[in-house]
């Protein structure tokens, strides 16, 4: 079985790009995938603070 990870990084919910990946996401179930989605909305990701490391 092939695993497909999908990285969405749509601001809104339910936005066209949120669509596309959700219809991605049921075609590769389809053929016998196993997908995992990561929604970059729901994350916190700051700035590099050059920190040095």
């Amino acid at each position: 079985m092939k695993k497909v990870l999908v990285i969405s990084s749509s601001p809104r919910r339910g936005g066209n790009s949120a669509i596309l990946c959700d219809n991605f996401i049921k075609g590769a179930q389809e053929a016998g995938c196993e997908v995992e989605k990561i929604s970059l909305r729901e994350k916190k990701i700051n700035y590099c603070l050059g920190c040095g490391r």
